[in-house]
């Protein structure tokens, strides 16, 4: 867990610091943070230096407080729900990305509803879903209730199609908004537009104009389709 990092009293909030204060780095981002150690401290010293990305890859793998016991992770539903809510109150306009995992050996439709009613009350900005699989040497493994293959595919098909409404309904809402956007790679779609990704991660495509890969630009946001935005640049801000 990279933010559980420390050095006698020195911690990774004091290392991020220095990396944005003591370098020409334009935008920093990390990940694979533990939500046990997103302190107030980290928080505050994202929301302080604009070039520490305001984006958080906060796993919560489920819902349910007895799968999340069972997966033994160091919190509850009530703690994550809160550091949500903490997150976004610090860091407005913050993109946040999880994981989730269905299937895990004893997980019921009880179990199962509630991953889905967090989704619902957080709407994260993206994720990366999986079905559990056994893996030979590991508790779980051993556990007798295993969850039957087909249900396992059936409630990930149901949180892959949730997480795409929440995806879509959050990117929509910058439509109209300026984001800043370094350029990362040419469009796939067509040679004369650039991808890059936004200060919350997230991908926009936009025209090229009299601009090239590891500028920074002012691009306003006209579309939202899918995952990814669609927008038009403004001004070149910077090289990166």
């Amino acid at each position: 867990n990279v933010n559980s990092y420390q050095n006698e009293n020195y911690k990774f909030h004091n290392l991020l610091k220095d990396v944005a204060v003591s370098t020409d780095i334009k935008r920093i981002r990390f990940t694979s943070p533990h939500p046990k150690d997103i302190t107030d401290e980290l928080l505050y010293i994202m929301s302080d230096h604009d070039n520490i990305c305001n984006y958080i890859h906060l796993p919560i793998q489920a819902g349910s407080d007895k799968i999340l016991r069972r997966m033994n992770r160091s919190y509850s539903k009530h703690y994550f729900l809160r550091l949500v809510d903490k997150i976004r109150k610090i860091l407005p306009d913050v993109g946040l990305s999880t994981d989730i995992i269905v299937g895990f050996p004893g997980e019921t439709n009880s179990d199962f509803n509630e991953t889905l009613e967090v989704m619902n009350e957080i709407k994260f900005d993206s994720a990366f879903n999986f079905k559990y699989s056994i893996r030979r040497g590991t508790k779980a493994s051993e556990y007798s209730d295993q969850i039957p293959e087909d249900i396992k595919k059936n409630r990930l098909e149901q949180v892959i199609n949730l997480q795409k409404k929440h995806t879509y309904e959050r990117n929509r809402s910058l439509v109209g908004t300026i984001q800043n956007v370094i350029v990362e790679k040419e469009s796939k779609l067509s040679n004369k537009e650039w991808a890059g990704r936004t200060d919350s991660n997230k991908w926009v495509i936009f025209n090229k104009g009299n601009t090239k890969i590891k500028d920074m630009i002012s691009v306003e946001i006209s579309n939202a389709k899918g995952i990814t935005l669609r927008g038009k640049s403004i001004k070149r801000l910077e090289a990166a």
